[in-house]
């Protein structure tokens, strides 16, 4: 487990690299009252950010693997002010505490991350808002705990949809392609633990990361500072467990993935990024961008411009179309 108290050293020496994010993050904290919240779970730690007055209606943000909470940050400082919003760290990921050695994550074990969360703060109802991975968690949840999810908003979500041909050479490939992590040198490397970690200057990290995800300086600051820890000699670890690397998504053809999803009776308002639409990312789901194969509900999806991370570069193009979805949960009320 990870030492609450290495992250204050950290948040001193970053005060040696300021960056533009610090202007968003002020203007954010002062508007919206930033918070850190710590939620006990069997595992250990739940670590997150809060945005506004927790007597206002909750909105839950789940990240994508190898990420952190404060990169909603940017998105959230353009949302409304009237919502109570939650941000987490998932399991193995910025400040929260690692699952147990020896298991494999899957996308199926994260989601009692939601669970725990959500008695913790002992919501009825709330809005879930993933990004990548964060939105199978939050789907899965939401059919394994159905009616306390009213609204649901995807950005990005490309994990939610990854295929595989439901046939033996499909299943044996998905197999080896996620359970080779029981080989021995590589079981040793993704147990390690953060120790085992290489260490990098904050600059050399900052190139990492940018180059990695394709992410501005200034958006890269926001994640960093929750996925680092200091390290000898004045460098840096990242904080990420080993295992989020590859975390193992459930073997369904694009298919059984819409018999799935799409039968929903929660509001769900997708984001698409043009760049992984290109990419391929969503040639075998065309349900995704097909209102018409969602019956129960008036689906909406908007193509964006960017790539998979455009929510924490460039939030703007979606803030809008997000504020006025979950506002439509108490205007239908009214």
């Amino acid at each position: 487990m990870y030492l609450y108290g290495a992250f204050k050293v950290l948040k001193d020496s970053l005060t040696a690299h300021p960056a533009p994010r610090n202007l968003i993050r002020k203007r954010a904290m002062a508007r919206l009252n930033e918070k850190e919240i710590c939620v006990k779970a069997p595992w250990g730690n739940i670590r997150g950010l809060t945005w506004g007055n927790p007597s206002n209606p909750p909105v839950l943000l789940c990240h994508g693997k190898l990420d952190a909470s404060s990169g909603f940050r940017p998105l959230v400082s353009l949302l409304p002010d009237s919502f109570y919003y939650v941000a987490i760290d998932l399991p193995g990921n910025g400040r929260s505490d690692h699952l147990p050695p020896g298991v494999r994550y899957t996308v199926i074990d994260l989601v009692p991350a939601v669970i725990k969360v959500r008695e913790h703060f002992k919501w009825d109802k709330f809005i879930y808002i993933g990004h990548s991975l964060g939105v199978p968690i939050g789907k899965f949840f939401n059919i394994a705990h159905p009616g306390y999810v009213t609204r649901m908003v995807e950005v990005d979500p490309v994990p939610a949809h990854h295929t595989w041909p439901t046939t033996r050479q499909g299943m044996r490939k998905w197999f080896h392609d996620y359970y080779g992590f029981y080989e021995e040198k590589k079981y040793a490397k993704f147990n390690g633990g953060p120790e085992t970690a290489p260490s990098y200057s904050y600059e050399k990290a900052q190139e990492l990361m940018m180059k990695a995800r394709g992410l501005s300086k200034e958006a890269s600051a926001h994640v960093l500072e929750r996925v680092l820890v200091p390290a000898e000699n004045g460098l840096y670890r990242f904080t990420y467990d080993q295992r989020m690397k590859e975390v193992t998504v459930l073997p369904f053809s694009g298919e059984l993935l819409q018999k799935i999803y799409t039968p929903t009776t929660t509001p769900t308002f997708c984001v698409l990024a043009q760049g992984m639409i290109d990419y391929g990312a969503y040639t075998e789901v065309p349900f995704v961008m097909d209102p018409a194969c969602w019956p129960n509900i008036d689906y909406k999806y908007k193509i964006v411009e960017g790539g998979h991370d455009v929510h924490i570069d460039n939030p703007s193009c979606m803030a809008d179309d997000i504020a006025k979805f979950i506002l439509e949960e108490f205007k239908s009320k009214l």
